[in-house]
């Protein structure tokens, strides 16, 4: 088999390794007013490294988070991992949903 149809067979087996929808990602990615075409390879990198990314988010805010003890991840763990995290900095702020959820339940709480 030359190098080329084995290049060819490991994207094809490559390509079923990935959970997220393609479809999905390729609208998102169409939702942009500056996106008018996506390459196949793109659309492929951008849904693996999106599922990356939610991979190491949920596995960091696990092993920060409180719920261990009961093999659970709630919504402050991953707001906690996004502000406490180098890594997740860029998460923080107010166009991030954590900071402002979260600002928003203490808010509440505090009768404001």
């Amino acid at each position: 088999m030359s190098a080329k149809n084995m290049e060819k067979v490991e994207q094809a087996t490559n390509r079923k390794n990935i959970s997220l929808p393609m479809s999905r990602v390729r609208l998102i990615m169409k939702s942009s007013p500056d996106v008018s075409c996506i390459n196949q390879d793109a659309l492929f990198l951008t849904t693996k490294a999106t599922e990356l990314f939610v991979q190491h988010l949920a596995l960091s805010s696990y092993k920060n988070g409180s719920g261990k003890e009961t093999n659970t991840l709630s919504y402050s763990d991953l707001a906690n991992a996004a502000e406490e995290s180098e890594t997740f900095q860029f998460l923080t702020g107010e166009s991030w949903p954590f900071v402002m959820m979260t600002n928003t339940v203490q808010t509440k709480s505090a009768g404001v």
